[in-house]
């Protein structure tokens, strides 16, 4: 699925604000900052821009790439921070509107639409067999 246009709702800066939660669910930290997608040149991939606060001083800055005919179905991810190797993720359409972002014990739900001024996900983590609610974030166009 190389055709981005579902994902054109997310386009625009995001202002972002929400929790980290810890093993048993209670917040561990509070997140702040902004994400950015832009579309590049030839409408074939999507440029997002992380520049967020994690809490505790801990910051999370990347460049990530979203775009190309992942095998398994839907969009590659590629991820560039501080480590020396980016990280790959999966992002599929599970349904109109509905988006999954999958990654090695990682996962994300969330809804786009359209009209959007704001946008909600809950990202989870897996532990064994199990998943567990991991962080909540809200995007707030700007």
């Amino acid at each position: 699925m190389s055709d981005l246009t579902p994902l054109h709702p997310i386009l625009g800066g995001w202002r972002t604000s929400g929790t980290v939660l810890d093993e048993h669910g209670a917040v561990s930290a509070e997140i702040a900052g902004t994400d950015t997608y832009t579309l590049l040149p030839g409408g074939t991939w999507i440029a997002h821009e992380v520049d967020v606060d994690m809490g505790g001083g801990q910051k999370a800055v990347a460049h990530e790439l979203i775009g190309g005919e992942n095998p398994d179905g839907g969009w590659n991810m590629f991820a560039f921070d501080e480590s020396p190797t980016p990280g790959t993720m999966r992002l599929t359409l599970e349904e109109p509107g509905l988006l999954l972002l999958h990654g090695e014990g990682v996962r994300s739900w969330f809804r786009i639409d359209e009209d959007a001024d704001h946008l909600s996900t809950c990202w989870e983590r897996r532990t064994g067999d199990t998943w567990t609610r991991w962080m909540d974030l809200r995007f707030d166009r700007f």
